[in-house]
């Protein structure tokens, strides 16, 4: 059972890495074919289109893990806490509970 959890595994990360592979050279072949077209701009070897995939997600992308801030706004936790400041009834003469209005 062992044994089949390590293939599993093994076969994980050499999906990954042909993934990352293919989308290189993706990445390559768009670059080769627009930019220097377009742009007179230089054309890309595969090395160089690898630093370049790792260049973009390192700015723009991240290499997964936490989510919290960033392009894709605030996390659950924050919305939760702002929908809760923001969206409360007003303290008035009759609801002098102003805890539950202001708390941070």
């Amino acid at each position: 059972m062992e044994t089949m959890w390590i293939l599993k595994g093994a076969g994980f990360i050499a999906l990954g890495i042909a993934l990352v592979l293919l989308v290189t050279y993706v990445l390559m072949r768009l670059w080769n074919g627009l930019v220097p077209q377009l742009f007179n701009g230089p054309r890309l070897r595969f090395l160089q289109a690898l630093g370049l995939l790792f260049l973009t997600r390192l700015l723009f992308g991240g290499f997964g893990g936490y989510r919290g801030y960033g392009w894709r706004g605030y996390d659950g936790y924050n919305k939760q806490s702002y929908f809760h400041r923001h969206h409360q009834t007003p303290p008035t003469k009759h609801n002098t509970d102003t805890t539950a209005v202001y708390r941070q």
